[in-house]
């Protein structure tokens, strides 16, 4: 009696599975029809349970991707409309909608190279070049006020400009200088900057950058030369990279060495934790620097972000080699904050608060500064 039960039982379960089984059919006309109501929700649903039953088409993850984009998670829609891509490469529909992913979550690299894959119609109207000579200027003013009299307080300056030399290559060019006196010596130091970048993929970027300093202590110059390589990669929300930097003037020979790695969390607020750790290789020491940023949506223009940076980072250098930190007194430990509201969608304005804990040279004791930065970017 019960064997019989037992076999009744499992063929009504194979048969109310078999009779709940998608077809393709049934998948394109309900899909379709949650796209021409706007129901997002159950477009998602369905498309991932067909996905499950092995059911897979272009349009169909089109349309995922719509509703992800719609629903504002920008990197599931990425990940859907990069398969619809596997069905066909040339569809400028989904590379508009991967340019769109690439310009929601930052990923510059991604959005310019489906740029160059959209129609002429397209670029015209989105307004989109690949060959660019003035992309975008930024300025920056930097005051710094410390606790020791010894130090005046310092001043820095910069100008920075961006151009696109193609859809994977990209140029930026930065001059600033920084002054300070030190006991009763004036101290000096005009850099330029350029920095190179090439997406191999829509993921994937090769950074290589020069930075020149012309330090001048008391009418005595002291040039030096950094050189800076990066490869970096991105998947979905995660973010790897490795580089290294070789620094060399008259003061000492300075290599470095780093990974770091980075991800979004998912949410509206865009929560991004991104850690790194370098070592600094010197002729008489090696050391460790770890460094930690966190970032979140305050509001829908306003973005936040924290850092914190251990050990001694004399002559680190950070943001892909666009600041050497090699001033006479190295900082040991470095926190601060900094604020980015995006105005327009051109202009963007920029500050930064950081406390520094400074070594004075050659000694055990310390000092404490703390910097104040403004910054400007326009997009042209």
């Amino acid at each position: 009696m019960y064997k019989h039960i037992i076999i009744l039982f499992l063929l009504y379960s194979i048969a109310l599975k078999a009779s709940a089984a998608l077809t393709y059919a049934e998948v394109d006309s309900i899909t379709y029809q949650c796209f021409q109501a706007a129901d997002w929700d159950k477009l998602i649903v369905t498309g991932e349970q067909a996905l499950k039953e092995k059911i897979d088409f272009k349009t169909l993850r089109q349309r995922l991707g719509y509703a992800f984009f719609k629903k504002g998670n920008y990197y599931a829609s990425q990940k859907h409309y990069e398969k619809a891509l596997e069905f066909d490469k040339y569809d400028a529909g989904t590379h508009e909608y991967l340019y769109y992913c690439g310009l929601n979550t930052g990923n510059e690299a991604s959005m310019r190279y489906h740029a160059a894959r959209l129609t002429q119609e397209q670029k015209e109207a989105f307004r989109i070049k690949a060959f660019k000579p003035l992309a975008s200027i930024d300025l920056e003013f930097n005051y710094k006020s410390n606790t020791y009299d010894e130090r005046s307080n310092p001043t820095y300056f910069r100008l920075g400009l961006s151009s696109y030399l193609g859809s994977r290559f990209s140029l930026y060019q930065s001059v600033s200088v920084y002054n300070q006196m030190i006991d009763t010596f004036p101290v000096q130091q005009p850099d330029y900057f350029a920095m190179l970048k090439y997406s191999v993929t829509p993921g994937t970027t090769f950074t290589l950058a020069y930075h020149y300093l012309n330090t001048n202590i008391d009418g005595y110059k002291y040039p030096g030369n950094l050189v800076f390589g990066q490869f970096s990669t991105r998947i979905s929300r995660f973010e790897l990279g490795v580089n290294g930097s070789y620094f060399k003037y008259d003061l000492g020979k300075f290599s470095q060495v780093g990974v770091h790695a980075k991800v979004t969390l998912p949410g509206k607020q865009g929560i991004y934790l991104k850690t790194s750790l370098n070592e600094m290789i010197e002729t008489s020491n090696n050391r460790l620097i770890f460094s930690q940023t966190a970032g979140i949506r305050i509001l829908k223009s306003l973005w936040g972000e924290g850092q914190l940076d251990i050990g001694n980072i004399q002559n680190y250098c950070d943001h892909n080699a666009l600041y050497v930190y090699n001033s006479l007194d190295p900082t040991v430990f470095r926190t601060g904050a900094s604020l980015f509201w995006g105005v327009s969608k051109k202009i963007t304005f920029y500050g930064n608060y950081l406390y520094d804990s400074k070594k004075i040279e050659q000694t055990t004791d310390h000092y404490i500064q703390h910097s104040f930065l403004t910054g400007i970017i326009w997009k042209l």
